[in-house]
């Protein structure tokens, strides 16, 4: 019996799928495919006010997905736009929920479509056609028709599939760029219900991949804004984002971004490398209105190990102009400076006897105008340290001027500007000016010497043109003076010396002053002068800025009141890191002994026109008229030994 009775309900259940699916395809066939597009139509228009438009047939599918397909299919562009639909595709399949049709509903359950064609389009005004008004509210007639107006079914949509679409980005007031091999999915409940969207494209190399998730869509496309969370990856980096937005386009969070190559992830959006490294972090809130502007504060940055706090104001369309505060802890900058780079056997890095020779990547300085305040506690320049600083920074086509409001450094402070310009080719120059630097800590970091200590202040001028800092500093070209109180150098006593002691030690000095100058990364200094109590020292010759040599001499004299003393010249010679230092015995003579040396030669010279009956004609030195009797005696002796007259 009860087995009977089971029988009973399994042939009832049967018989009832039997019926339901004769009264789904009773449905389908009752309700033509064209009916379903018309209702497509219908409701997308009420919602973007824009026309959908099925040319050629639309039939039944049944597999793989049950519903109509479609032939040729165009979506309306914005009104003012010229670049014809704003979607295109040869063939749509649209599924359809046979139980909600049942219902006396309309659920679309599936738009799927294969390579279509894709334009966004920014005028130049900065309307955009991806911002739809609902039929009505346009022209002030009130509020869209709901979703069951005009079809008495009520609708919703579930996926939209978009594989290998071409996308165009048309921008009339700065650059249009297309994309090929784009795919999308989004998945949509319908009104009231959030919808997750996802999008693969390829604008260089990398693959970019875009998730999304929308509270409200359906607020979004009625012109409004909706709570979105979003995910950009490329290239193993992230971008994130969680707050409102809204088509126009404008957007309030929270952004984050991890970016360990973040070269790697502009290039990947087709923005170019920019010369950023890595790595990169930040977190702040985040705000971009609908004319471009875009605003960031309570920021929190790192860049290439460096942390910030950081507030800015940027604004877009075309290159970004910026307006930004940074203020820092300690800042190393020398991977910006193209300092501190390490050999890999090429000759690319420095090594003890030139600079580095590895390219100096300013393409950053293109990648946006404006100007950025900073303060730091320290700086790392890769060559100098400096110490608390406050800087502006202005950008503008690729030319940046850094003004040094304060920098404390090597026990003074240092004021002025420094330019580096990318323009057409990178150089770097500047005026600066500086007051109570110790000239041995400076030394030390610009060129390892440490002999010469003391206060110093002075004015510099300087402009260099390279792609490296060896190129740089071997073009380097400029003017300047010193001025240094009391100091000393190392490595030579010049008041021993004077006294016939040669051996080390250090000279005390009282004042120590000079000018230079500067010409193809050569520094020449001629009027050196070294006041101490009991010595006058001057001193001239080069200083190789681009070889790193030097070759000096250096003039001590004892003091009298005609500064006629004894002077015994002292040169400094051969590479930074292990220069020569020795008393010139010649030049000591010519020096001092001059008047002697002249007498003894003229004695000597006489002498031998004596022996040798010798006669110097008019404007004829002694040795050409001695060469010249040599030669004719010498001949006449030849030609006597051969027999000649």
């Amino acid at each position: 019996m009860v087995k009977g009775y089971v029988m009973r309900v399994i042939r009832a259940l049967i018989a009832a799928g039997v019926v339901l699916v004769l009264a789904a395809g009773g449905l389908l066939l009752a309700l033509p495919g064209e009916k379903i597009a018309r209702i497509a139509a219908d409701q997308v228009a009420a919602q973007t006010g824009r026309d959908l438009q099925f040319d050629g047939e639309v039939g039944i599918s049944w597999y793989p997905v049950l519903g109509v397909t479609t032939g040729p299919v165009r979506f309306g562009n914005a009104e003012w736009s010229q670049a014809g639909p704003m979607f295109r595709a040869e063939s749509l399949k649209i599924g359809v929920d046979v139980m909600a049709l049942i219902g006396g509903d309309i659920r679309i359950t599936q738009i799927d479509t294969e390579a279509p064609v894709i334009v966004l389009e920014r005028a130049a005004d900065g309307r955009v056609n991806w911002t739809f008004t609902q039929a009505g509210a346009a022209d002030g007639g009130g509020a869209a028709p709901s979703a069951s107006e005009g079809s008495g079914r009520a609708f919703s949509l579930d996926q939209v599939s978009i594989r290998n679409a071409a996308l165009r980005y048309v921008d009339h007031g700065d650059e249009s760029i297309a994309f090929s091999d784009v795919d999308a999915e989004l998945s949509w409940g319908g009104a009231g219900r959030a919808a997750e969207l996802s999008l693969s494209v390829t604008p260089d190399r990398e693959r970019v991949q875009i998730t999304a998730s929308l509270a409200d869509p359906g607020a979004l496309l009625a012109g409004g804004v909706s709570a979105l969370e979003a995910e950009v990856r490329a290239a193993g980096n992230t971008a994130r984002f969680a707050g409102r937005a809204g088509l126009a386009p404008e957007a309030e969070g929270r952004l984050t971004l991890d970016l360990p190559r973040p070269g790697a992830f502009m290039a990947a959006l087709g923005q170019g490398a920019a010369g950023i490294p890595g790595p990169v972090s930040l977190d702040g809130q985040v705000s971009y209105t609908r004319d471009g502007r875009l605003s960031l504060r309570e920021g929190k940055a790192r860049l290439a190990g460096n942390a910030a706090d950081v507030e800015a104001d940027v604004t877009l369309g075309g290159k970004p102009d910026v307006t930004a505060r940074i203020a820092a802890g300690q800042l190393d900058l020398s991977a910006l400076t193209g300092a501190g780079a390490s050999g890999s056997g090429d000759g690319a890095g420095a090594d003890a006897e030139g600079w580095s020779t590895a390219r100096i990547d300013a393409s950053a300085l293109g990648a946006f105008d404006g100007t950025i305040t900073l303060s730091a506690a320290g700086i790392d320049l890769g060559g100098f340290t400096l110490g608390q600083s406050r800087a502006t920074v202005t950008v503008d086509n690729a030319r940046a001027v850094v003004t040094l409001d304060q920098v404390q450094g090597y026990q003074g402070t240092i004021t002025g500007e420094v330019v580096a310009n990318n323009r057409s080719g990178f150089s770097v120059g500047g005026k600066l000016r500086a007051a109570g630097i110790e000239m041995q800590d400076l030394l030390s970091d610009a060129a390892g010497l440490t002999r010469l200590s003391g206060q110093a202040d002075g004015e510099l001028s300087f402009l260099g043109v390279g792609g490296s800092v060896d190129a740089i500093m071997n073009a380097l070209s400029g003017s300047g003076s010193l001025s240094i109180g009391r100091g000393r150098i190392a490595g030579i006593d010049l008041d021993k010396l004077l006294r016939g002691d040669p051996s080390g030690g250090t000279t005390v000095f009282d004042s120590l002053t000079g000018t230079m100058a500067i010409d193809k990364g050569v520094m020449r200094n001629d009027d050196l002068r070294m006041d101490l109590p009991n010595v006058l020292a001057r001193g001239k010759g080069r200083v190789g800025l681009g070889a790193r040599d030097i070759d000096y001499t250096l003039t001590p004299q004892l003091r009298n009141e005609t500064e006629t003393g004894l002077a015994v010249p002292v040169r400094i010679r051969g590479p930074w890191s292990d220069p020569r230092i020795w008393p010139d015995m010649e030049a000591v003579v010519d020096q001092n002994f001059a008047k002697e040396r002249d007498a003894v030669k003229q004695k000597l010279e006489q002498e031998v026109k004596d022996r040798l009956g010798v006669e110097t004609e008019e404007g004829q030195s002694v040795e050409d008229a001695i060469e010249k009797k040599l030669e004719k005696e010498i001949g006449d002796k030849l030609r006597n030994l051969l027999g000649g007259n």
